[in-house]
């Protein structure tokens, strides 16, 4: 399925398990939206949700944490 048929979707549900993933999600979540950072286009989806563990949240930044635990308590 390509990005675009993705982004066309009424909803986007992200598992993202696991430490080996945590720069992915990383660049995905504080980085630019970019190619070379292919999930971080999710980002400009109205309806996205992203399902981390301890594991793949671990280099994420305090203030980008906060902001996701916030928005799934909206």
């Amino acid at each position: 399925m390509s990005v675009r048929q993705i982004l066309k979707t009424r909803e986007i549900i992200c598992v993202v398990p696991d430490a080996r993933k945590a720069d992915a999600v990383k660049a995905c979540l504080e980085g630019d939206v970019t190619p070379m950072a292919p999930a971080s286009i999710l980002r400009t989806h109205a309806n996205t949700t992203l399902y981390l563990d301890r594991d793949s949240a671990a280099l994420l930044r305090p203030e980008t944490r906060g902001a996701i635990l916030t928005s799934e308590d909206a």
